[in-house]
């Protein structure tokens, strides 16, 4: 059965930014089911703890949680792995390959994006850089994306998630180069660094096509979110 789902980080069981993700996953349900779901916020903190604690996770860490809303309005909690113990840069760093999709709404967390991830990692090795007909990078691994230049970070237009605008809201404060932007495949050739954010953290992306990039914006993303949520 198709499902949105919104992956949240919890420190020990406590859900990092609950009224965030609640809002992320009511927006994608109204947008693909066409329902107006009842999420309470109280009773998915309970159920998050419960999952933690079926699990056995520790409380004195970060963890984190999947939550899947169902086209019935099923919501379902799962545990899930967390090997970081703050927000982080990720210590993979992937090679990357471009894939074309199509249709604006691929990216959005959905069991499609699911079907389609579990496709290309049993197919390829490395990451996969989605770009759409007009040739705008739109995710990397469904992941948001920010690029990196000379003189401008650029977050992408079609980049969201409660991570992607924490990183975005942290590392604008200040900064006039900081913007948001469609980013382009002819694009890559010209930036220094390439990297995705998702709820695991910062990836940033090794080499695509010949590039090289470096990981120095990156760190200092997840360090500034990991400093902001001070656990």
């Amino acid at each position: 059965m198709a499902y949105i789902y919104e992956h949240i980080r919890t420190n020990g069981y406590e859900p990092l930014h609950l009224e965030e993700h609640i809002e992320h996953l009511k927006e994608a349900v109204i947008n693909q089911f066409g329902t107006i779901p009842s999420l309470p916020q109280e009773g998915l903190r309970k159920a998050i703890r419960e999952a933690l604690d079926r699990e056995r996770c520790s409380p004195h860490t970060m963890n984190a949680v999947v939550v899947r809303y169902h086209a019935d309005a099923e919501v379902e909690v799962e545990a899930q792995e967390m090997i970081y113990s703050h927000f982080s840069l990720r210590a993979i760093r992937p090679e990357c390959y471009l894939h074309r999709v199509s249709g604006e709404s691929i990216t959005d967390n959905t069991s499609v994006k699911v079907a389609l991830l579990e496709f290309l990692h049993s197919s390829r090795e490395g990451a996969a850089i989605w770009v759409d007909e007009s040739n705008e990078v739109t995710a990397i691994d469904g992941l948001s994306v920010v690029a990196v230049f000379e003189d401008e970070i650029r977050f992408s237009q079609r980049g969201s998630g409660v991570e992607f605008d924490l990183a975005y809201n942290a590392l604008s404060k200040g900064r006039r180069k900081v913007c948001k932007g469609a980013i382009r495949v002819e694009e890559l050739y010209e930036a220094k660094e390439l990297l995705a954010i998702g709820y695991e953290g910062v990836t940033a992306i090794n080499h695509y096509d010949g590039v090289i990039y470096m990981d120095i914006l990156a760190e200092k993303i997840a360090s500034t979110v990991a400093s902001e949520e001070n656990f």
